[in-house]
């Protein structure tokens, strides 16, 4: 009987989309009886918001649009915060929800808000990345549905060519190009010597000065600084979250097989709870233990192809 109650509130929560439908697939009526499928309004902030700390101040933050440039335009709001010892890269909306969680006297009701609103976001950056944590090493974790995987390779493993010739604007700062070629893809960039930070968005590093943009060779990935400012909150990271720890390749091919095969490729027996939830643009993402699901209206273009 509970079984056929859990299935039943599934399939309310997806009448309204039944793009939904396809992405749960078959999955959806071989589901364990203990599974909990929840609407997002039913849930309260202690279950969406795991501990948060502080890891480093920050000094400075920079804010990247980051375009997929494919049939749709993707264009995700990304920040990076230079600490004093670290930087972090990641979406804008986890780093918000974040601050909030920061703050002490913010009420349940402001930290549920600011989760709602991260998880509603249509296209959101599913990976936080920690340069210089650990000393010398770049700590990348990604939303692997339904876990989230990490892996650690070393700082300055980039080659670049740097062309002082040749030179642009951006975010109004005086920029050099530099280029690389990095996880399959050959990167242009420009950087700003002016500010003197060996890093940049995503996983960019080891140039002498600020990366305010960057674009692979096809026009696909496309990185641009749209603001540059002191920093007003303290990097963050969350803890009592597990977290499963392996190397850049598997990640990556895990990754590229989660996208690709959605909930038919997951492990039922590893489902603690589903929600469904309607993105800001219309569209339905999937959380599983708390993991997002989201669509991709170009399907999966990953940033890394080795």
């Amino acid at each position: 009987m509970k079984r056929i109650f859990i299935l039943m509130m599934m399939a309310f929560c997806l009448t309204a989309n039944a793009q939904v439908n396809e992405m749960l697939g078959n999955a959806k009526s071989i589901l364990p009886n203990d599974v909990k499928v929840v609407g997002v309004e039913k849930r309260s902030a202690t279950e969406f918001l795991p501990n948060t700390e502080a890891v480093d101040a920050a000094l400075y933050e920079c804010i990247y649009s980051y375009n997929i440039n494919a049939q749709v335009i993707e264009t995700y709001s990304t920040i990076l915060q230079i600490g004093e010892n670290m930087t972090k890269f990641g979406d804008y909306s986890a780093y918000a929800a974040d601050s909030i969680l920061l703050v002490s006297d913010a009420s349940d009701e402001d930290k549920l808000a600011i989760e709602r609103r991260r998880k509603k976001a249509m296209f959101y950056f599913d990976a936080d990345i920690y340069q210089n944590l650990p000393t010398d090493q770049m700590t990348v974790v990604h939303e692997v549905v339904p876990n989230l995987m990490s892996y650690e390779e070393p700082l300055g493993a980039m080659d670049w060519q740097i062309d002082e010739a040749e030179t642009d604007t951006v975010c109004g700062y005086l920029c050099n190009k530099a280029t690389t070629r990095y996880g399959g893809r050959d990167w242009i960039v420009w950087f700003a010597q002016e500010i003197p930070v060996t890093a940049g968005p995503w996983k960019f590093n080891g140039l002498p000065g600020l990366i305010l943009a960057a674009k692979d060779s096809e026009g696909l990935h496309e990185f641009r600084a749209i603001a540059f400012r002191q920093a007003t909150t303290p990097i963050a990271k969350r803890k009592d979250i597990t977290v499963h720890k392996s190397t850049r390749e598997k990640v990556i091919n895990a990754k590229a097989l989660a996208e690709k095969n959605g909930m038919n490729g997951i492990d039922l027996s590893s489902i603690r709870d589903i929600t469904v939830m309607k993105t800001s643009g219309g569209q339905s993402s999937i959380f599983v233990n708390g993991v997002g699901l989201r669509e991709h209206p170009n399907g999966y273009i990953a940033l890394e192809l080795e």
